[in-house]
């Protein structure tokens, strides 16, 4: 594999690793806490009790329940809604400054786009989007951050693997 082909490009060339391998690797970490890829995740309280980020379990269930998921998957599936979000909030800053009335929001992101529209997605996520957007893409972008977060740190394992266990 070349040290200079594009990283999403390296990523691809991998063996399949399934997303499963995140939940088995946490496992086997013995501190998530001082992990550098999903350590900030995770914490230490007074007691000495391991805490968790409340977004890792539901991640975490997903990479479980999923069985075809792959991390290579997992990756781009979150960098794609951290995009989506990035571009509707840059899209609807330009639609408010150029005047568009709030309730005429959504319509006119779902003519712009379907994926910035929501028009895949059930229609109350959209309704809840429209009473507070802010809120909804922010846990949106915290969500796929975890799933990007673990399925890179699944993927690290196998380059690891990879990189370790090379004859020469």
């Amino acid at each position: 594999m070349p040290g200079d082909a594009p990283l999403l490009e390296r990523l691809a060339g991998l063996p399949p690793v399934p997303a499963s391998i995140a939940v088995a690797l946490l496992e086997r970490l013995p501190a998530a806490h001082r992990d550098p890829v999903i350590g900030p995740l995770f914490g230490v309280d007074d007691d000495g009790n391991t805490t968790v980020n409340p977004l890792v379990p539901p991640v975490l269930q997903q990479f479980q329940e999923k069985s075809g998921l792959q991390c290579y998957a997992a990756l781009i599936e979150g960098l794609t809604g951290i995009w989506n979000a990035a571009v509707r909030a840059a899209t609807v800053a330009r639609l408010k400054s150029s005047g568009l009335p709030p309730d005429d929001l959504l319509l006119r992101l779902q003519k712009l786009s379907p994926t910035l529209g929501f028009s895949s997605e059930k229609a109350e996520w959209a309704r809840e989007w429209v009473a507070d957007p802010f809120t909804q893409d922010a846990v949106l972008v915290q969500q796929c951050l975890v799933r990007l977060l673990f399925a890179m740190r699944a993927l690290a394992e196998a380059r690891a693997a990879e990189l370790t266990t090379k004859q020469g």
